[in-house]
């Protein structure tokens, strides 16, 4: 039991914590560009920057940047399915079933599988798009909406993780009669079904 807790503890803090360190990177990615362009760290870049036009390499920089970004979502999903998937195998089969712990890990993995396949395909095809619409073409806001609906829906997830993280840490105080009783309720240790009567 407090080796299925120590693991299931484990899971859950590596997946929380890359999740947050994801959204740290991707959320970066796009304030790089404008501080590669503010301050690019040379005279040479800087004149090449000049001659090229900033704006028009901003453009550039950003749509690499999204293109990375698209990358780093699409493998951590991946990612987050086999975490989710070992966590939520661990949970039923580790240690007596919590029903909680069940529920609130399934719907973490329910999510990052709704996420997967199901926003992020659209986000990322609206999204190489976006930069040429002007805002209020009805692609751009489906892509606004649809980025939206994924950040409410990755905050869930974040919600229902420690929600779990607290469940796993939180544990009943040990009954000290207890390994007495499953001990005397043994069959081979004399208990209600070991007393030799047919």
């Amino acid at each position: 039991m407090i080796h299925y807790r120590r693991l299931a503890a484990l899971l859950l803090g590596a997946w929380l914590g890359a999740s947050i360190l994801t959204d740290v990177a991707v959320t970066r990615n796009f304030q790089a560009v404008d501080r590669f362009l503010e301050t690019p760290g040379s005279v040479s870049t800087s004149s090449q920057l000049n001659e090229l036009g900033r704006n028009r390499v901003r453009v550039i920089l950003r749509r690499n940047a999204g293109e990375e970004n698209n990358w780093i979502f699409e493998n951590w999903e991946r990612a987050e399915i086999l975490l989710g998937t070992g966590l939520l195998l661990l949970l039923i089969f580790g240690g007596r079933p919590k029903k909680l712990m069940m529920g609130l890990c399934a719907g973490m993995l329910v999510i990052v599988l709704a996420e997967h396949f199901l926003l992020a395909p659209g986000i990322v095809d609206l999204g190489r798009r976006v930069d040429d619409l002007p805002a209020t073409d009805p692609a751009s806001k489906r892509f606004w909406m649809l980025h939206g609906v994924y950040s409410g829906m990755d905050i869930l997830k974040m919600l229902l993780g420690f929600g779990l993280g607290a469940r796993i840490a939180i544990r009943r105080k040990a009954d000290p009669e207890l390994f007495a009783r499953e001990y005397a309720a043994t069959p081979e240790r004399g208990g209600p079904r070991g007393n030799g009567h047919v």
